[in-house]
């Protein structure tokens, strides 16, 4: 399946991913939005080769680092944080929807079923693209700021799992079953 979010298209190998959700466009989602105003909800979930729960948010800071350098650093408005909501407010509603809902019925109680069993996996997924850094003084330091931001993003979400990771285009984990492009 084909997707488009953040100008980048993902596509998403059908033998190697199933009950695959662009979940922010959810009628489950937009119900819960509608009914407890602040819900945020992740890009993307689904099940990657019949054992992981994938929960997906891309972010597309390419030509903006300048303004989104702040909320790297975990300014006023920390990018962890956001993140972090949207992961505790999707799983709520991954959770009520395979209770109740009428909507992607089979979905909801595939997730649940991972997330109840323990040697089944749930990987949260921050898929940041970013400018290259342009000097070597400037990579290094950005390296080290990226560090810290991925120490408290993983912090914020320990609660939840231990696999958390921050990819991009050119380095992620799901190569043999997932290309992305710009568009």
């Amino acid at each position: 399946m084909v997707f488009q979010e953040s100008n980048l298209q993902f596509d998403f190998s059908d033998e190697h991913w199933a009950h695959l959700l662009k979940f922010d466009e959810t009628k489950d989602f937009k119900l819960v939005q509608e009914s407890v105003p602040g819900t945020k909800g992740i890009d993307f979930s689904a099940i990657h080769k019949t054992d992981t729960l994938v929960l997906i948010e891309v972010k597309n800071f390419r030509g903006y680092r300048i303004e989104n350098k702040p909320r790297m650093m975990g300014g006023e408005n920390p990018l962890w944080l956001e993140i972090a909501i949207k992961m505790r407010d999707s799983v709520s509603i991954i959770v009520g929807s395979a209770r109740s809902s009428t909507y992607q019925n089979a979905d909801w109680a595939a997730y649940l079923e991972v997330l109840k069993n323990q040697k089944k996996q749930l990987q949260v997924v921050l898929w940041l693209e970013q400018d290259a850094p342009i000097t070597r003084q400037q990579q290094y330091r950005s390296v080290s700021e990226e560090e810290i931001f991925r120490r408290q993003f993983k912090r914020s979400l320990k609660w939840l799992t231990n696999k958390v990771d921050v990819v991009d285009k050119s380095a992620h984990p799901f190569s043999d079953s997932l290309s992305v492009s710009y568009l």
